[in-house]
């Protein structure tokens, strides 16, 4: 989890959302792939066959992204569905999947999707453009856990066989942004009716893995689907995601051989790692760790209460010690890599004089005692919290930390069963709607748990998803991230980066910034 050599992602944001503008009011031309990296060309001649055991920090919840909130589910998901569009390797674009073009039209309205031919299921059926409108219809509803991703989407229709079109009520900057996500994946509408409320352990997708087993607490098994329309791909015939919450075991079992890919990876035992041969892959730029806070426990409710416990969080600290310089300081709630994203709108930084002073306005100004929830295992966020804690102290905040298995504290986070959640947050697009929807105007999920309610920035918000003009998107942001600092819902914390660990076996392992593990390109060689 870093955020070294920023600048290499770092662009102009003006830059970047101009790509994406550009991207969403001009038509793409037919792609043969995805457009996802194919990294094992460029190690040899891919193999076919064999398995990959993918040791992971946690369980997933479900395969419908409906009600999808936990990364496992999402990353797995990725692996059996397809969507209309996919994120571009850099992260700064869409190119084609199941669409092999798009137009949309001059006032923003609507936008035309051409689908692939020949395309089908992991069971042989073939994919129809009523199981497209279906999923999309399920996927802009506002009731789903994601549905304001699309809240601008009023209707989809089938215009022919082969062309979906969406109607907005609105223009609709990050259209193809949220198309790329997990939240529009598309499945078996005949599939999704048979299983009825057991379809989410019921997938069907047109992605390059099916589902075979799932073990709740131990293992998803997937399967090569050989219906896969990249010709030759997947590559592997099975992958096992293995339920391994302890850090010192997921790399005992990389050291070991019993897995050949590990996740969540302990920034201290980076440097060991590579000395023992194996492979580091680091994605920047669309995680920034934060802990989340129950507006519903007083009296985290206050602004000038949270905002003490965001001016004692030392992010350089925990940076160099906690990370190993693999971090950087957190100078926004939006990751580094965002479009949009500016450091220079007053960021919390660590000031104890400021935090005390916060304090003493609030209804608490010689402290309290904060339930702090964190996942089991995980190294880095227990060693963060201490240095938290020992600085929370100074002012008078006394920190109870419980250690939970990351399945359970996900589950309390989820039902909001909690007071603070030291976690983080990955972005599943480079466009900076879907934090701020999620964070803001998204009512089944209160804020993130959160309860967080601002009139004034969500407004922004809704303005931003309006505007075309980069230049006036950037301009709206940087409004809205000044206000995030005047609030402090989220206590950010530092600039992390996504870590993986592979065998030399493994090839073609290049997971992107949505979380996808393009496992469709791995292969395992000797």
């Amino acid at each position: 989890m870093i955020q070294s050599q920023q600048g290499r992602y770092r662009r102009s944001a003006v830059v970047l959302a101009s790509l994406a503008v550009a991207a969403l009011v001009a038509a793409c031309s037919s792609g043969g792939s995805s457009g996802s990296s194919n990294a094992a060309s460029a190690a040899g001649t891919p193999v076919h066959g064999g398995t990959l055991v993918f040791a992971r920090h946690a369980d997933i919840f479900s395969f419908d992204p409906y009600n999808t909130q936990d990364d496992e589910s999402i990353f797995t998901e990725m692996q059996i569905y397809d969507r209309l569009v996919a994120l571009s390797p850099d992260g700064k674009s869409v190119v084609p999947e199941l669409a092999t073009s798009w137009s949309v039209a001059p006032n923003g309205l609507t936008a035309d999707f051409h689908l692939r031919p020949g395309v089908k299921f992991s069971d042989g059926t073939p994919l129809t453009v009523n199981d497209v409108v279906f999923s999309l219809k399920r996927a802009i509803n506002q009731q789903g856990s994601w549905g304001f991703l699309f809240s601008p989407v009023k209707g989809v229709t089938a215009l022919n066989s082969s062309t979906v079109q969406l109607q907005m009520s609105t223009p609709f900057a990050p259209l193809l942004a949220a198309l790329s996500t997990f939240a529009a994946s598309i499945y078996s509408e005949s599939n999704f009716k048979k299983w009825g409320s057991q379809e989410g352990n019921h997938p069907l997708g047109t992605g390059p893995f099916a589902l075979q087993n799932w073990s709740p607490g131990n293992s998803v098994t997937l399967v090569r689907n050989k219906y896969y329309w990249q010709k030759g791909k997947p590559y592997l015939n099975k992958v096992e995601f293995t339920n391994v919450s302890n850090d010192n075991s997921r790399v005992l079992d990389l050291e070991s051989g019993s897995a050949e890919v590990i996740d969540n990876v302990p920034p201290n035992q980076v440097a060991a790692i590579k000395s023992h041969g194996d492979q580091i892959e680091s994605v920047l730029g669309s995680a920034v760790g934060w802990v989340t806070l129950n507006e519903h426990v007083p009296p985290l409710n206050e602004a000038n209460v949270r905002l003490a416990l965001a001016y004692a969080m030392d992010r350089a600290t925990v940076a160099k010690t906690v990370y190993f310089g693999l971090a950087s300081p957190a100078k926004s709630v939006i990751p580094s890599g965002t479009f949009y994203y500016n450091g220079n709108t007053d960021p919390i930084t660590f000031n104890l004089a400021k935090a005390k002073a916060l304090l003493a306005k609030s209804t608490v100004p010689h402290g309290f005692t904060l339930n702090v929830m964190i996942a089991s295992g995980d190294t880095a966020s227990l060693d963060q919290t201490e240095i938290w804690a020992a600085d929370l102290a100074k002012i008078g905040i006394k920190l109870n930390v419980t250690s939970l298995e990351q399945t359970t504290a996900q589950q309390r986070y989820n039902t909001a069963q909690y007071s603070a959640w030291v976690s983080e947050w990955t972005n599943d697009t480079p466009d900076p709607d879907e934090m701020m929807g999620a964070g803001l105007v998204y009512l089944p999920q209160d804020a993130l748990h959160t309860y967080f309610n601002d009139p004034q920035i969500a407004g922004l918000v809704t303005k931003a998803r309006q505007q075309l003009k980069a230049g006036a998107r950037a301009d709206l942001y940087t409004q809205i991230q000044q206000l995030y600092n005047l609030q402090g819902p989220y206590v950010y914390t530092v600039d992390i980066p996504r870590l993986y660990s592979a065998t030399p076996s493994v090839h073609g392992f290049t997971p992107n910034s949505q979380g996808d593990y393009e496992l469709q390109n791995v292969w395992i060689g000797k």
